[in-house]
């Protein structure tokens, strides 16, 4: 099961946040960027939250976050001044971004024509990016081209869940939302 959590990113924190500790001023002290600094902070805040104050947040071997609690999984994405954090008991892979972004211009680059011919619907190139950024998450390995590596194979726009694979790894299945008219979001598990 996966529990998603979409939080808007707050302008400034206050130095009273119970639930921000001192290793995540630390840890978002090494970015330069203040924006930067506000979203690492507000995906630790999400996920101590859910899981306790006390959880050790670390990053594996490829940069992605991990926590100690055990069976627990968790991927974050931000975007559109707004954060994504999933939680499941199974690898996870999230995306959130905003819909005012020109999808067209960069399209060639991560939907191929089959993947193009699946859905009408205006937010569908935004759809396909957070899906294919969820599963590049996912599948947690590094070099993996969007186009070539990652395919989507069906859509159910009642339902907004999709199906894909990537290289060799059949059964992937994304949820995908729209918030608002303004934020696509997407998180990725195996079947």
């Amino acid at each position: 099961m996966v529990k998603l959590v979409v939080e808007a990113i707050p302008p400034v924190y206050l130095c009273c946040d119970a639930l921000i500790t001192a290793s995540d001023v630390a840890s978002a002290s090494r970015f330069q960027n203040e924006r930067r600094r506000r979203e690492h902070l507000a995906w630790r805040r999400v996920v101590r939250s859910e899981l306790g104050r006390g959880v050790v947040i670390d990053y594996n071997e490829v940069g992605a976050p991990v926590v100690d609690t055990p069976n627990t999984h968790i991927s974050v994405a931000h975007g559109a001044q707004s954060v994504a954090v999933a939680i499941a008991n199974e690898p996870v892979g999230v995306d959130i971004e905003s819909l005012d972004r020109n999808y067209e211009r960069i399209k060639s680059r991560f939907m191929s024509p089959a993947e193009e011919a699946l859905s009408a619907m205006e937010a569908w190139p935004a759809v396909v990016w957070t899906a294919k950024e969820a599963i590049y998450k996912l599948y947690g390995k590094r070099e993996v081209d969007l186009t070539e590596d990652i395919r989507i194979t069906a859509f159910d726009a009642e339902r907004m869940t999709l199906e894909a694979e990537v290289r060799e790894t059949k059964g992937i299945n994304v949820e995908a939302q729209i918030i608002e008219n303004r934020v696509a979001v997407a998180v990725a598990t195996y079947k």
